[in-house]
């Protein structure tokens, strides 16, 4: 696709229905040029391109050095910025407009396939992550085509599929007052909805279409609007498995959560937990996991990929930001 960069496999690439997943760039030697920020803002279109067909690409050793670098690469490939409003997982912001830290949930904890903010009403269209410092052990960034999950899905318990598609789905969820950094989905109503008052989460809260009960303590128990479950993607005419289900049936667990309860039917029934645990055991076999080398950058189309991340050892500190499409 271009001269700047060349195609590259690795043992720990998977297939989709596109080719390889993710697909991998490297500096191209015979360009001789060095390599940095600068040169994706050429090959902007391009990548773009080949985003939304491979769903996710990878790049090593591209001259990606820092925070700042990550953000001007995105910056140079024009993905519009978005606000992480809504989001559950505890983060830092890193630079002053667009690069966070990725979930900051305890090392011994995996985080489960999810797509990102998909239990919101405006989820991103793109995510992207950067290594600024790789673990020691484990810690790989797992991804899973949508699309595939949805098949495969389909293929165990077609009735629910259709149930999923059809009726859509709800997320409970308690937020506390202040962020709990020992949990998964410890982010404080206050860090979640960028507010500083109950009004004003109140008024976030309407705007999104939800539903709220104050608790004790100051946190508050919130209830998503019906979403959908499972759309559709125009580019392959396949359907994805687009929601926050695994990852609320998996890993919505804390003193105020309770996984299994966090994620209903649009008709309220709960999810059968041996069916589920069944697609949970085969999808298992089907995930991709990337494991990280410093200066990596991943893009994922939010749309179509999942992503969670491996339990690790060591330090480890994984940037990122998300995007909507440009219209």
């Amino acid at each position: 696709m271009t001269t700047l960069f060349k195609e590259e496999s690795h043992a720990a690439q998977g297939r989709n229905g596109a080719g390889a997943f993710p697909k991998i760039y490297v500096p191209n030697d015979a360009a001789d040029v060095g390599f940095g920020v600068e040169h994706f803002l050429a090959q902007g279109p391009a990548l773009k391109l080949a985003l939304r067909q491979h769903g996710a690409l990878l790049f090593r050793g591209c001259g990606v050095n820092s925070a700042d670098d990550f953000e001007g690469v995105l910056d140079a490939v024009s993905f519009e910025n978005m606000p992480y409003v809504g989001g559950a997982a505890p983060r830092r912001q890193i630079t002053h407009r667009r690069i966070m830290t990725a979930n900051e949930s305890p090392p011994d904890e995996k985080i489960p396939l999810h797509h990102e903010m998909a239990q919101t009403s405006h989820p991103p269209d793109y995510i992207f992550f950067y290594c600024d410092t790789a673990p020691t052990l484990g810690g790989a960034t797992t991804v899973f085509d949508s699309r595939e999950a949805f098949d495969l899905l389909k293929s165990i318990d077609a009735a629910l599929a259709t149930q999923l598609e059809v009726e859509g789905v709800r997320y409970t969820r308690v937020m506390p007052a202040e962020t709990d950094p020992g949990s998964p989905i410890g982010r404080s109503w206050r860090e979640t909805f960028q507010v500083e008052t109950k009004a004003d989460a109140e008024r976030v809260m309407q705007d999104q279409g939800m539903r709220w009960q104050w608790l004790a303590g100051d946190e508050v128990r919130t209830e998503s609007p019906l979403l959908p479950a499972v759309r559709h993607d125009p580019v392959s005419g396949r359907k994805t498995f687009f929601n926050s289900v695994i990852a609320a049936f998996t890993g919505w667990n804390d003193t105020r959560n309770v996984g299994h309860r966090a994620v209903q039917l649009g008709s309220g029934a709960y999810l059968p937990s041996a069916v589920f645990e069944q697609f949970l055991a085969s999808a298992a076999a089907l995930v991709v996991n990337i494991p990280w080398q410093i200066g990596d950058m991943l893009w994922l189309d939010n749309r179509l990929v999942m992503h969670a991340r491996q339990p690790f050892e060591g330090p480890r500190q994984i940037y990122t930001a998300i995007a909507i499409e440009s219209e």
